[in-house]
């Protein structure tokens, strides 16, 4: 299924568009023979009675209530033959040269964390395989993002990857497709980039070939997905209104989410310029922006990232306003799990979570807009 801004925007203002879909769509003007004059608007919108309109709505809502929903967005229109399926989990370069990027405007869920040498990678998530674009370009592996795509029983896609990262797919049993194995069978390598950004940007895959490796592999695609962070059916507003976060990373990178009030979404700038998808030419656009807090320190000494995932508190960003929160996520097969400060549970809107995870020494470089 693929999402567009315009569906985007659909959903988060789902009340008025169902109130507008019940009789108050604009209509082509009514056929008359000729030389007769054709009733007047009004008198044909006199025509529906309140009554029925309040059964066209209704009909419209239980209609849209039993339609599968996207078992990590709550988005509605999920093919029901993907449920319950495995999701995929792709590594994506974030390097300036590795722009622009493609796919991820289609990502249910997509985490951003720093990697050595003060740069970040992304991975994305996708419920559906089968519904993957082209996305990339496709990068390696390193140990804690197999952390964070364990708890979705996720393929996970790579190519290439660190000791530590190479070694925590081994040793967790993480099914995986490598670039470095499948790489001129199952990728897609982009020549021009190649050529003039470097092979290590070029790379990328769409869902039919994940499926074809993970049959080849024989991983089951059979299995239940579970969401980091619940999203309600009903409007969530936190009470402390904002327009919007930055967020810093390090010194080489940082990303902006700024709100927009018709659609109910973050549309995400990647150093101060819209962070587009090369596919569709949209701008990102997130219901919901996760910034965790925790200790991103030195691995084993070396340039390698070690990054703490037990516990730590952070910040909700959605529909307009934002609230402080605590996380806590343990073990590697642990999802995250959200509270307020209070301890009471909290729940983001439907559509896709952008998930940042910063070290602690740049909490006070994030603004609030």
């Amino acid at each position: 299924m693929k999402r567009s801004a315009l569906k985007l925007a659909a959903l988060a203002a789902a009340p008025a568009l169902l109130l507008f879909s019940c009789g108050q769509k604009p209509h082509a003007a009514p056929f008359s023979p000729a030389g007769h004059a054709a009733p007047p608007q009004n008198a044909l919108a006199a025509l529906t009675t309140p009554s029925q309109l309040a059964a066209e709505k209704a009909a419209e809502e239980a209609a849209l209530a039993a339609m599968p929903r996207n078992p990590l967005t709550g988005e509605p229109g999920y093919p029901e033959e993907s449920l319950p399926k495995r999701p995929a989990a792709v590594m994506v370069n974030n390097l300036d040269a590795a722009l622009p990027h493609r796919g991820l405007s289609q990502a249910d869920v997509l985490y951003e964390v720093a990697v050595e040498g003060g740069i970040t990678r992304m991975m994305a998530v996708f419920a559906d395989i089968d519904a993957i674009p082209q996305v990339g370009p496709v990068r390696s592996a390193r140990h804690y993002y197999t952390d964070l795509a364990a708890p979705y029983n996720a393929v996970y896609v790579h190519f290439g990857g660190s000791a530590p990262g190479k070694a925590a797919i081994q040793n967790r049993g993480i099914d995986n497709v490598d670039g470095l194995i499948y790489g001129t069978t199952a990728f897609t390598k982009d020549s021009w980039r190649a050529q003039n950004r470097g092979v290590e940007h070029s790379y990328f895959i769409d869902g039919a070939s994940i499926r074809s490796v993970a049959e080849k592999r024989g991983y089951s695609l059979e299995g239940a997905a579970s969401a980091p962070l619940p999203i309600s059916l009903t409007r969530v507003e936190p009470a402390q209104k904002c327009g919007g976060v930055y967020v810093k990373f390090s010194g080489y990178t940082n990303s902006e989410f700024l709100y927009d009030p018709e659609t109910g979404l973050y549309e995400k700038l990647r150093d101060g310029e819209p962070h587009i998808d090369e596919n569709n030419g949209e701008t990102l656009r997130f219901a919901n922006v996760l910034v965790l807090v925790t200790s991103i320190t030195s691995y084993d000494g070396g340039d390698l990232r070690e990054v703490a995932l037990g516990q730590g508190g952070g910040y909700l960003f959605t529909g307009g306003g934002y609230e402080k929160i605590t996380w806590s996520k343990g073990g590697y097969q642990n999802q995250f799990s959200f509270a307020r400060q209070d301890g009471t549970a909290v729940s983001g809107n439907v559509g896709p979570t952008f998930i940042a995870i910063i070290d602690r020494s740049v909490e006070s470089s994030m603004q609030l807009r």
